[in-house]
């Protein structure tokens, strides 16, 4: 489920992603963002988002174009893995989640 390509940070936000359902309806829901790293992150959804699905994750702060490499189901939803597309110049570490793990207290 996790990568090791890229030293991934702990952290906690909100952000509402968006996706093209099975059907080419335009689906969303809120996320949870678990992890960040500049090639992408974690998060965890409350509905399954298809391994190959492009997605759109807005922070509030803006909008970034990613990919999902990986989505499993948890006891909590679904743990949902993704890179961003195209290097976005406003994705981490230009956008910074609320809350981080300091990587001293790991």
């Amino acid at each position: 489920m996790f990568t090791d390509t890229a030293q991934r940070e702990l952290c906690l936000d909100l952000m509402k992603v968006s996706w093209m359902g099975t059907h080419g309806s335009r689906q969303s829901d809120c996320a949870i963002l678990l992890e960040i790293e500049p090639l992408g992150g974690l998060i965890q959804t409350t509905v399954p988002i298809s391994c190959g699905s492009e997605i759109t994750l807005n922070s509030g702060l803006g909008s970034v174009k990613g990919q999902v490499t990986s989505c499993e189901q948890d006891p909590y939803g679904y743990v949902v893995n993704f890179t961003i597309l195209a290097q976005a110049m406003d994705w981490y570490p230009e956008y910074v989640p609320r809350f981080m793990h300091s990587a001293g207290n790991r």
